[in-house]
């Protein structure tokens, strides 16, 4: 029983949490007008922000156009980690905001604790998708520049996750803080 054990830890993989895509998420994010945009995809089509960030990244990372296979392949990496884990946390905290009890500073406070380890679920969740780097090497196209392969990604995710009867909210300030952090970033440090 102990030697199993054993046996799975060493096996276990150990998520590289700290990594190119998430200091590329933090510094892009950050970039004026991409939190609204990012948020406005979330409420209006249920986007997740990580895998749109993703998108950005892969496509200013790698130069590769994600195809419907891969986007399948993205979403089995990260599904149930999304849905029991980022999306219980985010429930919680946006349900407390108007409550009245919020007016209490032990409150506030537990709602800036659970805003913390969302945050930290969200960077597991990037992890997650920052190791299906590879595997999506070998089934996308390589786009000539990282501006084509950034636009070609993003457009593809938001409408993949758009009905016909939703308008699409435009993502001009997510395309170009990702295209701006490709430009401002030496091609060493982006590299996994």
């Amino acid at each position: 029983m102990l030697r199993s054990l054993v046996l799975k830890q060493e096996n276990a993989a150990v998520l590289r949490c700290d990594n190119p895509f998430w200091k590329f998420s933090l510094a892009v994010y950050a970039r004026g007008g991409v939190a609204p945009e990012c948020l406005a995809l979330q409420e209006a089509l249920g986007i997740d922000v990580n895998v749109l960030l993703f998108c950005a990244w892969v496509g200013a990372e790698k130069k590769l156009i994600l195809n419907e296979k891969n986007f399948a392949a993205i979403d089995a990496s990260i599904r149930r980690w999304h849905q029991t884990v980022v999306r219980p946390l985010r429930a919680v905290r946006q349900a407390m905001k108007p409550m009245p009890e919020m007016a209490d500073d032990v409150v506030k406070d537990l709602r800036k604790d659970i805003a913390a380890v969302e945050l930290k679920a969200e960077q597991i969740e990037q992890a997650l998708l920052f190791e299906e780097t590879d595997a999506l090497s070998a089934g996308a196209t390589t786009a000539d520049d990282a501006e084509t392969a950034i636009r070609a990604n993003i457009t593809a995710f938001v409408q993949r996750n758009a009905t016909d009867a939703t308008a699409t909210p435009a993502t001009p300030s997510l395309i170009a803080a990702a295209i701006g952090y490709r430009s401002a970033t030496p091609s060493k440090t982006l590299e996994k």
